[in-house]
């Protein structure tokens, strides 16, 4: 992490910004080239926003406000969006399943991208069942796993001697000593 060194003027000026929900404000007694070098040094090390198309105004960053040493405010509206794979699974999870073109229009894939998507479910174990709707639209849904399967203790299977060779009896099993015949 680097150190922003500030001069006098700059700290007053974003100190001022912060006081003023992050708006900065210039004096009116400032020559136009030395705003100009001012606002080009804040905007190269990122500390204020390029001006914004609404208003036209220009703004403290975080990294302004963590450089004069203040925290940055919370942002206003901005939510968390869910992922889009987390997205996919809450759809395939609902009783009625989502058809693709549901799946296509909540994450703006192509349909060839929302089909990879499926599939990778499906090969990461889940249990993707395919129906149709009363609407004759195919619908996909995640099955829950049965109960039994949930509960049951995996035994390692037992293999009869002869199935490691094939099991004609002519072969000797794995672990059989060979004897020469001269």
């Amino acid at each position: 992490m680097t150190t922003i060194s500030l001069t006098r003027s700059e700290a007053g000026i974003l100190r001022a910004a912060a006081a003023d929900e992050g708006r900065l404000h210039f004096a009116p007694a400032m020559k136009p080239a030395s705003r100009k070098r001012l606002v080009g040094r804040l905007l190269r090390d990122a500390l204020i926003s390029p001006p914004c198309a609404q208003d036209g105004q220009v703004r403290l960053t975080p990294a302004g406000y963590r450089a004069l040493g203040l925290t940055p405010p919370p942002v206003a509206g901005a939510t968390s969006r869910p992922n889009k794979k987390a997205l996919v699974l809450t759809l395939l999870a609902r009783d009625e399943g989502a058809t693709l073109a549901e799946l296509i229009a909540a994450t703006g894939w192509l349909p060839h991208t929302t089909r990879a998507a499926l599939s990778r479910i499906r090969s990461g174990g889940q249990p993707l069942a395919k129906a149709a709707r009363p609407d004759a639209a195919t619908s996909y849904r995640i099955l829950p796993p049965p109960p039994a399967a949930r509960n049951r203790a995996r035994r390692k299977a037992e293999v009869p001697a002869g199935a490691l060779t094939g099991g004609t009896g002519s072969e000797p099993h794995a672990g059989a000593s060979m004897q020469a015949t001269a």
